[in-house]
């Protein structure tokens, strides 16, 4: 065992003593790795030592002046990151851990709304008459944030975003632009809000910022960005690749000899548009966000081929054949357009059967097998 030890760390000293140039390189995502680390360890450790901690024998309970109500502290908010965390893992590892997701979200937004009647609760019996609601002033000393549009910019911005992850294509990339202009937008109120907090250190003042205005310019921009990417997704605009293609054969283009295609639905060579595929025993098209058809027939008990045409520039579609009880039976390769490409769909027993875009779920079909 320490014979092991030591040759490992011999073996480790010879990178260096005797440097094998590839092997050190190989080590500079460590040596990256390693700095981050002691980088954040140190920033702990600045955390814990900064300030007074403790007073006299005990730790000092914060008081809030008269008439204020501080609510305590909650875990709900770490309950709810990590249901959220759990669905966007689910989106990429599978409906289970999205499950899980949404049960343990929905169990702390629960969670959360009964702290938040109990707070309600306590607050209505040690102020059973309320008085009328009108601005009033902060107490001195406490110094109130005014409210924002932020949160409500950035719920839009996310889910949009969530949106694109089901619709795919420019949607996703709205989504983002919106929120970095939320959050950006949100930094720089936080700023404001340190430059007045700073300035009390000599005017012995905090003061409030002004009450905010609505957003119109913002909400305007982000309407016109999802109107854009409701346009680009459709495929009503299409790139300048895209321009002039009607997915027909170029004339006096023949079809390759031979309706056999690569085994397990993979792509043409290069992945050609549909003017070069094979023939193929079944023809269907995608084209804004539909296919071009909603039945198709193939017989039973022998394997057959479908020529696929995606005509929606820069948009993912396939083609996946899923049983009477909603199994896949056929999982296509994904095209992204303006592109085709032949799948071999093996024998499939007689029945009614339904053809569906993995991407986009309203393309949907009927493949009767007889």
């Amino acid at each position: 065992m320490l014979d092991q030890i030591w040759n490992a760390i011999l073996d480790f000293l010879a990178r260096f003593v005797v440097p094998d140039w590839g092997a050190l390189i190989a080590l500079i995502p460590i040596a990256i790795l390693a700095l981050v680390v002691l980088f954040f360890a140190w920033l702990i450790w600045q955390a814990t030592t900064l300030g007074p901690r403790r007073r006299g024998r005990g730790r000092v309970r914060a008081v809030p002046p008269p008439g204020v109500h501080v609510p305590t502290g909650s875990f709900a908010p770490i309950f709810g990151a990590v249901g959220v965390a759990l669905v966007l893992f689910g989106l990429v590892f599978g409906p289970v851990i999205a499950f899980l997701g949404v049960v343990a979200l929905v169990l702390a937004l629960l969670y959360w709304g009964a702290e938040s009647m109990r707070e309600y609760d306590h607050v209505a019996q040690v102020e059973p008459a309320l008085p009328a609601l009108v601005p009033v002033e902060p107490p001195p000393g406490v110094h109130m944030p005014g409210p924002s549009f932020r949160p409500i910019l950035a719920a839009i911005s996310v889910a949009v975003v969530f949106l694109g992850l089901v619709l795919n294509g420019w949607l996703i990339a709205a989504g983002v632009i919106m929120l970095v202009v939320s959050l950006v937008g949100w930094l720089r109120d936080a700023r404001a809000e340190y430059v007045l907090a700073e300035r009390s250190d000599t005017s012995g003042h905090l003061d409030s910022l002004p009450a905010p205005r609505v957003p119109t310019g913002t909400l305007a921009l982000f309407g016109a960005l999802f109107v854009l990417a409701i346009i680009l997704n459709s495929g009503i605009i299409p790139s300048g690749a895209a321009s002039g293609s009607t997915g027909s054969p170029a004339p006096g283009g023949s079809p390759a000899p031979g309706g056999s295609a690569a085994p397990g639905g993979s792509a043409a060579p290069g992945g050609s548009p549909a003017a070069s595929l094979p023939a193929a025993d079944l023809t269907v098209k995608a084209q804004g966000i539909a296919f071009d058809t909603a039945s198709l027939t193939a017989p039973a008990g022998k394997p057959f081929t479908i020529a696929f045409q995606n005509n929606d520039a820069g948009i993912p579609h396939n083609i996946q054949v899923h049983d009477a009880s909603d199994a896949i039976v056929f999982d296509g390769e994904t095209i992204t357009g303006v592109a085709g490409t032949v799948y071999s769909v093996p024998a499939l027993t007689a029945g009614t059967y339904k053809f569906v875009c993995k991407w986009h779920p309203t393309m949907v079909g009927e493949l009767t097998v007889k």
